[in-house]
Parts: structure tokens; sequence; C-alpha cells
């Protein structure tokens, strides 16, 4: 058996000595060594119980601020990040802005994940009966929701709200999370697809089928509502996306 058919022809990947530590550092994050909020310590403590360098230490460190997961004060010390989504999820906010195809992607995944909710969340309607003050809630935020179509900041907080209280129901912490990371990194579509005159009342009006479903317990109808609520933010974005890039052509 020769070297090539082993695989064996190639460079074998080195991992840093700072990779190793930032690996480390997120391993104590996962397994609750290191929780949100706390202090890590101190760069020195780091290097001597590591038994790394300063550098090495404040590489790895550098890294881990850039996905997140850690927050640098100035003269302050370094401190674990609130770990939410939107801390987090930074780097792929960079990623989804750098071609449109990664926002076709993201729709793509948010109709497969937020559509398959539906079942969850009827099911928990049906075996929980306080899930309906939820869904008075929701019905309580359309009534919001009517007075605010002509004003896009007021209306963005009442929306994060809407789906959030609809995250609720699904009572999965793990869909939860995922459903909320999609609607995380879309939140920057979202604000362009809101510049398209009327969109936000269609998206009122996609909130009342989806509140309507919910009342009737309606699963199919349901997963309809929430399909056709992020087809009307996806093209509403690739809309207004496809008009700045015409004027930006015709300079």
């Amino acid at each position: 058996m020769t070297e090539s058919s082993l695989g064996l022809n190639g460079p074998i990947e080195r991992v840093s000595v700072a990779e190793h530590v930032a690996n480390h550092i997120l391993n104590l994050i996962k397994t609750g060594g290191l929780t949100s909020g706390q202090k890590l310590p101190t760069e020195r403590d780091l290097a001597t119980n590591l038994q790394v360098s300063r550098p090495t230490v404040r590489e790895a460190l550098r890294g881990l601020q850039i996905l997140g997961v850690i927050n640098i004060r100035q003269g302050g010390g370094v401190y674990v990040s609130s770990l939410k989504p939107v801390d987090l999820l930074q780097p792929l906010h960079f990623f989804l802005s750098l071609s449109g195809e990664n926002s076709a992607n993201l729709h793509e995944a948010r109709v497969i994940v937020e559509g398959g909710l539906a079942k969850h969340i009827i099911r928990t309607l049906e075996a929980d009966p306080e899930a309906q003050v939820t869904v008075k809630q929701l019905r309580d935020s359309l009534n919001r929701q009517e007075k605010l179509v002509n004003d896009p900041l007021t209306f963005r907080i009442v929306d994060m709200e809407f789906h959030r209280l609809v995250r609720s129901l699904v009572r999965n912490p793990y869909l939860d999370r995922m459903s909320l990371s999609l609607y995380t990194l879309g939140a920057e579509y979202r604000r362009i697809s809101w510049e398209s005159s009327g969109v936000l009342s269609q998206s009122y009006a996609d909130h009342i089928l989806i509140v309507e479903a919910l009342e009737r317990r309606d699963e199919e109808g349901l997963r309809q509502a929430l399909t056709k609520h992020m087809e009307t933010v996806h093209d509403s974005m690739q809309f207004n996306s496809n008009q700045k890039q015409d004027v930006s052509d015709d300079k």
C-alpha cells in the first residue's frame, strides 16, 4: 500500500497553539465551567496555567472576541459574553452579506425549519390549556400592529415580540434556538424588505393568518401561513436589493 493510497502525500494541517487555547476555553463554556458574564482569569494566569506564552493567549482571546464568545474590556478584564444569538451570529451576518446566494439559502433554511414548527405548535395548543394565553397575547399584538404599519421602527420591535411568542409555543429548546438564530440572521433582510411600500401592511396581514390558524388549531393552515410570511419578506428584500443594484449600475 502506497503513501498516496493512504492519503499521506499532502501536508498535514496543524492546529496552532492559539487554536488549542481557544478550544479549551470554548469547552469550558460548553461544559459550564465558564458561564455568561463570568470574568476569565488574567492573561498572565491563563498563560501560566495553560503553559503557553501570553501572545498566544492574546491571539486566542482576540479570535473568541470576533466570534462573540467573549468581551474584552479595556483595562477591565475579559468576560464571557451574553452568549445570545445576536452576539454569536455576527460572523454569519458577515458571511451572509458576501453573496446574494446566501440570502436564498437562509430563506430556504427558514422555510424548512419554521414551516416544520407548525405541528409542534399545534401539539402544544392541544395538550396545554395555558397555551391559549399566548394565543390571546398574539391577538392583542395584532391590535398594536394595525396602528404601526407606517412606523417601521416600532413595528420591528412589535414584530420581534410577535415571533418570540410564536416560538414559545414550540416547547422544544433546540427548535426554539434554531428558529431564533435564523430569525436573528434575517434581521438585515427584514430591514431591507420593510423599505418597500406596503410591505408592513402585508406582514400584518400575514400575521393575521398565523393567529387565525392558531385559533383554529389548524396545522396545515399554520404551516402555509408561516411559509407565506417568509415569502413576503424574502420577495420584498430581493425587489429592494435589485432596485438598489439598478441605481448603482446607472451611476
